[in-house]
């Protein structure tokens, strides 16, 4: 490995040691995870609103209203669509009565509803994976991805040839894919093997570990092309700053976003062998 790789793996070990711990004690109590959503939605939130919006008060209130939603969801409506049309008609409100120019009200809201449905919606999926299949379930789809960015990465870097993105993510491999497929599926039976069998939690059955597993590879690699299409479309290489060695936030949670709601889809198919 080169030097830059080393220093850069650095780099993000040390912020991940720090910042992992705090994430997976928010999974203690369904209140603290709707807390930590909306802690998360604010940084993520904000660095996609900022791409586009430059006026600092209405970039504040829109991830506010961003925050607002997984709070609506979790603790006020208990389900997804009420929320959500409150917040995008309040979103759209706003713009009608700030932007003067038609097109700026284009821009605006276009960018509020991708972070609406991207960051806040598609986060938010935690919540029913927590409180209908568990906290053990809701932090194995958290932590797979962590996996699968690790095996893909390391993967990638040692054997990657056959580019499955060349336009938005060149360095995005197909052996890369393979290999974090293949750690996430070794990690899903570790993790039975510890949370169900020996600390008696009830977690996913191996009858859901191979669609589960092909779940986070297959999403967490379109989210991370997604987010790498955005970033190519405003000019820029990081969507911030806030982790040291991983760029923005949404740079961290960018395959999560896809990943977390498809999850949800796979557990209620399986509804019968994962609780």
């Amino acid at each position: 490995m080169g030097v830059w790789v080393m220093d850069d793996l650095k780099t993000r070990v040390i912020t991940a040691s720090v910042v992992a711990p705090f994430v997976v004690l928010c999974f203690v109590s369904y209140e603290s995870l709707v807390g930590l959503v909306s802690a998360i939605v604010i940084l993520a939130g904000y660095e996609l609103i900022t791409l586009e919006l430059k006026e600092r008060d209405a970039r504040f209130f829109y991830v506010i209203l961003l925050a607002v939603y997984p709070v609506l969801y979790g603790v006020a409506f208990k389900e997804p669509v009420q929320p959500l049309s409150l917040v995008f008609i309040i979103g759209v409100v706003f713009s009608l009565a700030t932007d003067k120019d038609p097109s700026q009200v284009f821009r605006t809201v276009s960018v509020f509803s991708i972070a609406l449905v991207y960051v806040s919606f598609f986060l938010s999926f935690f919540l029913p994976i927590y409180s209908e299949f568990g906290a053990a379930n809701a932090l194995l789809v958290l932590t797979s991805t962590w996996v699968f960015d690790s095996f893909a990465y390391f993967t990638g870097l040692k054997f990657g040839k056959t580019r499955i993105s060349p336009h938005y993510s060149p360095r995005k491999s197909l052996e890369g894919v393979i290999g974090g497929f293949l750690g996430v599926l070794i990690y899903t039976f570790l993790y039975r093997l510890i949370v169900s069998n020996i600390l008696s939690v009830n977690v996913i059955d191996y009858r859901t570990f191979l669609p589960f597993a092909s779940v986070v590879a297959v999403m967490d690699t379109f989210g991370d092309i997604f987010e790498s299409a955005l970033k190519r479309h405003y000019r820029v290489k990081d969507s911030g700053k806030t982790l040291p060695g991983h760029g923005g936030m949404l740079d961290r949670i960018d395959g999560l976003l896809f990943v977390t709601p498809v999850s949800y889809i796979v557990f209620k198919i399986f509804e019968g062998v994962v609780r």
